[in-house]
């Protein structure tokens, strides 16, 4: 039961970190192409996006 436990704890951290550096790459992209926002837009941005996601 340990072992299926901690598989499951492996693939949400792995589901997590995935998610994170897609929204990192993300925001990568939208530098590039010059769509910046201020500090508060993207905090609002990934406030909005974590609501979705839960």
């Amino acid at each position: 039961m340990q072992a299926v436990a901690k598989t499951t704890e492996n693939v949400s951290d792995q589901i997590a970190i995935e998610t994170l550096f897609s929204y990192l790459d993300k925001g990568i992209d939208d530098v590039e192409a010059g769509r910046v926002h201020t500090v508060d837009e993207a905090f609002q941005i990934i406030r909005d996006r974590m609501e979705n996601e839960l």
